[in-house]
């Protein structure tokens, strides 16, 4: 099993690569979010640094969410999610590597421009490493999420707003805990609280999200 889930996770991280671009463009969007918020919310630093934690985390999950429909198109429609259930291979395996690779290659390029992100929004680089470990924790769970409605609403018409709609309501505990343990690390008070809720939906949505998204995949594969 883990040998087939490290394989299934080499291919993606290898089309991944391959599809560099598709990163890139969610970088310069979640870049070109943090540009125009404060040209709407005026040159004031405070207000700034008040909503710079909100602003980051609508800005990530806004730069993600248009892929989360796509996590198991193209592999749908090549083919390749049925050839690997005719051979008996655990589609969970596939989908937990598609989305821990997703995960990766995400959020590692956001936390690499999140000081710079910071600095424009005049937030204190003291509070960089608590905020990418809430950053880390809660795209881990909008990935599952977005795992689970694309697996859901793989093979229907209207997928990427199906998905979209899916997506937008789960998450919000999700953001909204985000939001407070950057409020939190704004106000110097714990967040250890916050990260533990964070922590638990996480191990919650491990559980719940490798047989959900089995279970979609096999129904798109009998329903084509």
């Amino acid at each position: 099993m883990i040998l087939i889930f490290y394989q299934y996770f080499i291919r993606e991280f290898e089309i991944s690569i391959s599809q560099v671009t598709d990163i890139l463009s969610q970088i310069g969007f979640f870049i070109l979010i943090m540009m125009l918020f404060p040209l709407t919310l005026g040159p004031d630093p405070n207000k700034l640094s008040e909503y710079g934690i909100a602003l980051v985390w609508i800005a990530a999950f806004v730069s993600v969410v248009p892929a989360y429909d796509r996590l198991f198109t193209d592999d749908y429609l090549h083919g390749f999610i049925e050839k690997a259930a005719h051979n008996d291979q655990p589609l969970g395996c596939y989908a937990a590597a598609k989305c821990l690779c997703f995960f990766l290659v995400t959020t590692i390029p956001l936390l690499i421009i999140l000081p710079v992100i910071c600095t424009m929004i005049g937030l204190n680089l003291s509070i960089f490493f608590e905020l990418a470990i809430s950053l880390v924790l809660g795209l881990f769970g909008m990935t599952l999420l977005g795992g689970i409605a694309s697996g859901l609403v793989l093979g229907a018409r209207r997928a990427a707003i199906l998905a979209a709609v899916l997506v937008l309501p789960l998450s919000l505990p999700i953001i909204i805990f985000g939001c407070m343990t950057g409020i939190a690390l704004i106000e110097t008070t714990p967040i250890k609280p916050y990260i533990s809720i964070m922590i638990a939906m996480d191990l919650s949505l491990i559980v719940l999200a490798i047989p959900i998204m089995q279970l979609g995949l096999k129904n798109a594969i009998e329903n084509n």
